[in-house]
């Protein structure tokens, strides 16, 4: 009896220092922080058809509150979204290469920072902001000027904003950052056999991103203990505004070929776009957390990724108290 007590004491104290539910974003990340001493472990996966292939990736996630404000996660990254080389006469032909078999590996890791420098809390209501910063240590051939660290395809580094708001059973959260990707060397296999491969060197686009999160408590409709389960509904909105790639061809031991003035493929020119992704959300126990969404395209054009994009992941969180 004491330590079911126990149990509904600290889950209501966590829980109301980290978030109502209705903000915990299945693809966005507000602007609250990680309990101190709280430790969570993430599953996700983002699966998508590309002709007859199918596209996954696949991360871990360990995040940790170190302080009340400040937490910190570190991602294991890995899919099937590139090869090993950059395509035959990459970046000449219309990148990148659709339903080609890709071998299944890790990409790398990814660390972010996140620290709550603003909150305002009110009678079922809160405002807060957040500011992160974010980078990524991977080795893929990514085939697209569009950059991305969460999900691995790029090396690079990243920070931006984030604001919450949450009154009663409705949140809407946005975020808007940027990313700076680093170069990118590999070799675009020759065409004719027998010849040497090319070596190349591919600045990715630098890019702005941005998304906009709304979110809805669903059941139950009136709270009697933590052991209900919570159903949440969800429409968000993420984007990016990329540049175009910039590209070196080494011909020979000492010829440099820049690409300045050749027109690059569609994937590797600058553009923008903004995607839908519907979702609900089912928090068991107050802890147990299971995310299901789907990505659609609506403005825009990205070579990344193909539509529907399928999404699920799974959340738990271990908390460490020192005893007294």
């Amino acid at each position: 009896m004491q330590k079911n007590i126990f149990i509904s004491i600290l889950l209501l104290t966590v829980f109301g220092q980290y978030s109502n539910a209705q903000e915990l974003f299945p693809l966005s990340e507000a602007a609250s922080s990680i309990p101190k001493n709280a430790l969570g472990i993430r599953l996700f996966s983002e699966t998508y058809k590309e002709v007859d292939k199918i596209r996954n990736m696949t991360y871990l996630r360990l995040m940790y509150g170190v302080t009340p404000r400040f937490s910190v996660y570190l991602t294991g990254i890995t899919s099937n979204h590139h090869g090993e080389n950059f395509p035959v006469e990459f970046p000449f032909h219309n990148t990148p290469e659709r339903g080609a078999k890709y071998p299944y590996k890790f990409n790398g890791v990814h660390l972010y920072g996140k620290y709550r420098f603003f909150s305002r809390d009110g009678e079922n209501e809160h405002l807060r902001m957040a500011a992160y910063a974010e980078g990524t240590l991977v080795k893929t051939t990514h085939h697209e000027t569009e950059p991305d660290l969460e999900y691995g395809d790029n090396t690079g580094v990243g920070a931006g904003l984030i604001g919450t708001y949450l009154k009663n059973k409705f949140a809407v959260s946005g975020t808007f950052g940027g990313i700076l990707p680093s170069e990118n060397s590999g070799d675009s296999p020759d065409p004719i056999d027998n010849l040497p491969p090319v070596p190349i060197t591919i600045q990715y686009g630098k890019a702005l991103t941005y998304s906009l999160s709304f979110g809805y408590l669903l059941l139950p409709r009136k709270y009697k203990d933590y052991n209900q389960t919570n159903v949440n509904l969800y429409l968000e909105f993420h984007g990016k505004a990329y540049q175009t790639a910039k590209v070196n061809l080494f011909v020979g031991e000492a010829n440099e070929y820049y690409l300045e003035s050749v027109r690059y493929p569609p994937a590797l020119q600058g553009n923008y776009f903004v995607d839908m992704s519907p979702g609900v959300q089912f928090i068991i126990r107050s802890n147990l957390r299971i995310d299901c969404a789907a990505t659609f395209h609506m403005l825009g054009t990205t070579y990344a990724r193909l539509y529907p994009v399928y999404c699920i992941g799974i959340q738990q969180y271990l908390f460490f108290h020192k005893k007294r």
